[in-house]
């Protein structure tokens, strides 16, 4: 299990736009994979500014090239990306 912890591109809006579909598309194929995931921002009303994605995957490699596939990261909205293995306590599965 990885822990992706991607951080989005300064004045990034307009390329997530125009990604957003693409990527939409790209989590629900992969739904079975994403364990949880979501945006990050600084005030809960306010823009994203990245996102926490947890994923089933194995290997750290499985874990970048799941994160490299994703159209917001291919399409530079994300300018780095995080990836942590992740062991999850609480709540107990």
């Amino acid at each position: 299990m990885y822990a992706l912890i991607c951080f989005a591109r300064p004045d990034s809006a307009a390329l997530r736009d125009q990604h957003r579909a693409a990527h939409q598309k790209f989590l629900s194929v992969n739904s079975k994979r994403i364990l949880f995931g979501g945006p990050l921002k600084d005030t809960p009303e306010g823009p994203s500014n990245g996102a926490l994605i947890v994923v089933d995957c194995a290997t750290r490699q499985e874990a970048e090239a799941f994160i490299g596939a994703d159209p917001f990261h291919r399409g530079g909205v994300y300018e780095s990306v995080a990836v942590r293995a992740f062991k999850q306590v609480f709540p107990p599965k």
